[in-house]
């Protein structure tokens, strides 16, 4: 620790694990985080990186309708993304369930 620095001035590793966040919007732009999501769903939640966010991990994670479909890990950033699923978007999955069940209730017409 430097002269004058206190101890909250010392970036401490923030870890979530098996969390749920609705709605939410996580800025990671143009900082260093020290943050852990292991395990954790994020429900129609704004994620939002840039070139310059560092220090991130996504492990286990569920994205559910968010803004994003992947996350690229970046071993030079400390960006870490292993077995983690993107739903799609809850409006694309509804249309295709309904282009299926309509092909279907037109097959079982035709026969």
């Amino acid at each position: 620790m430097l002269k004058g620095e206190t101890v909250t001035d010392i970036h401490e590793e923030r870890v979530f694990w098996n969390d749920t966040f609705h709605a939410e919007i996580f800025d990671f732009r143009g900082q260093v985080h020290f943050a852990r999501f292991d395990g954790c769903t994020f429900v129609k939640c704004t994620i939002v990186l840039d070139s310059s966010a560092e220090q991130l991990a996504f492990t286990g994670c569920t994205f559910k309708d968010c803004n994003i479909d992947h996350i690229d890990a970046d071993e030079a950033r400390g960006i870490v993304v292993r077995d983690n699923f993107f739903d799609r978007p809850i409006a694309e999955r509804k249309a295709d369930f309904e282009r299926r069940l309509a092909e279907a209730l037109n097959r079982r017409l035709k026969s």
